[in-house]
């Protein structure tokens, strides 16, 4: 592997350095002629280095020399840099949340580390414009899974890793298709892929659209779309190649409705305390905490309850994170946990458009200010940055690149 100073070397080279030196006589100046090389570290030893600094600033460093461009885009160092930020210090992961808002900007997101390291100071918040009008449906791996409308006549969906920039063609097309829908990573097969319900000609058919060179689309086993509650947002459990709603049962209550996305087959399992006869659990909803599946839910418009799931689909390994009391500040009626940052912060958003910090020790609130303050709404997502490409990216240019706006 070509070492980083044989670059610098060059550059020396190039334009020769001029130095100054004081002596007890007069000023002399001399040109450097001859400069000590860098000490040579092994590929192996420049592999682990760059393992440890964050995607954002491997992307920089990409253009130190081609044996590193090489490197860092090769598809099998992203996957192990993925894996090692994700288990590491979240501060290198680069977590982010992103967001589809109201107004005509279309989504935007901003640095979880920021907000909560600063939450006295308004966070800074990134947002994007495209001429489609995108919105953020899912987020897997450091991808965004973007929904638009093409000239008003096809839904179509794209994948794009805010970090590099790449983007895929709008290749995937889902027609007129319902609330209910799902986006996740098939590690067996190295597929992404989206579920959805879509209706066509009166009828209800659930389809399974796969990412890839040639795109694929099929119809599968049907969600019982019916009984799905909440907002119809499959989540995705990383590990686990799963998509999972919660739907209603008519003897059991609520259960979780699991989709295999390696097999496309479902299962169901319990949630932790499910009497159908206590009417006072309410708006319940899944989500992903410490990488596990997650349960939250309103006991009588006074406590959120918050569970995890530490063995997935094994009931029994249900455990209660958290109580958290309905603060004069927030709706009663939506309350999403989003992350753990370290191991007692638990964040959150609201329907009132907050995002909320609940430390987990003491049982604090915090309200952080966004800047500019924007409609957060229902579609949050949580990512970590990272150097995985889209499958079979589009040529960035200026008709296809979304485009940052500056506060």
């Amino acid at each position: 592997m070509e070492q980083p100073h044989d670059y610098y070397e060059r550059e020396r080279k190039r334009k020769p350095l001029r130095v100054t030196i004081n002596t007890p006589k007069r000023l002399l100046s001399s040109t450097v002629t001859q400069s000590q090389p860098l000490p040579f570290l092994p590929d192996e030893l420049i592999r682990e280095i760059l393992l440890r600094l964050p995607a954002r600033s491997l992307v920089r460093l990409r253009r130190v020399c081609s044996s590193w461009k090489s490197l860092i885009s090769s598809s099998q160092f992203a996957k192990d840099h993925l894996q090692h930020s994700t288990a590491a210090d979240p501060g290198l992961s680069g977590t982010r949340v992103a967001y589809h808002h109201s107004c005509h900007y279309g989504f935007g997101d901003f640095s979880l580390r920021s907000l909560i390291e600063n939450s006295s100071k308004p966070t800074e918040v990134v947002l994007f414009k495209e001429r489609r009008n995108y919105k953020v449906i899912g987020s897997c791996n450091g991808l965004l899974c973007l929904l638009f409308n093409d000239v008003g006549i096809n839904t179509c969906v794209r994948l794009w890793n805010p970090c590099t920039g790449l983007l895929t063609a709008p290749s995937v097309e889902c027609g007129n298709f319902l609330s209910v829908r799902g986006f996740g990573y098939d590690h067996v097969n190295d597929k992404y892929k989206l579920v959805v319900i879509v209706k066509h000609t009166g009828k209800y058919t659930t389809r399974i659209y796969t990412f890839c060179r040639n795109p694929s689309k099929r119809a599968i086993q049907g969600i019982p779309f019916g009984s799905i509650k909440g907002d119809g947002k499959g989540v995705f459990v990383p590990g686990t190649a799963t998509l999972n709603w919660i739907r209603s049962h008519a003897i059991l209550g609520c259960l979780v409705f699991s989709l295999d996305l390696v097999k496309e087959t479902f299962s169901e399992f319990s949630l932790p305390l499910n009497d159908p006869n206590d009417k006072t659990f309410i708006f319940p909803q899944l989500c992903v905490l410490w990488n596990c599946l997650a349960y939250c839910f309103n006991h009588e418009k006074t406590h959120w309850f918050v569970w995890v799931m530490k063995e997935y689909g094994v009931p029994k390994s249900w455990t209660k994170l958290a109580v958290i009391p309905c603060h004069p500040c927030l709706s009663n009626y939506h309350f999403r946990p989003l992350y753990i940052w370290g191991n007692n912060i638990l964040v959150a958003v609201a329907l009132t458009s907050k995002i909320v910090l609940f430390n987990l020790d003491n049982g604090s609130f915090e309200f952080p200010v966004l800047k500019p303050t924007p409609s957060i709404g229902l579609y949050v997502f949580i990512y970590h940055e990272s150097l995985v490409s889209p499958p079979d990216p589009d040529l960035p240019s200026s008709s296809s690149r979304i485009q940052l706006i500056k506060p």
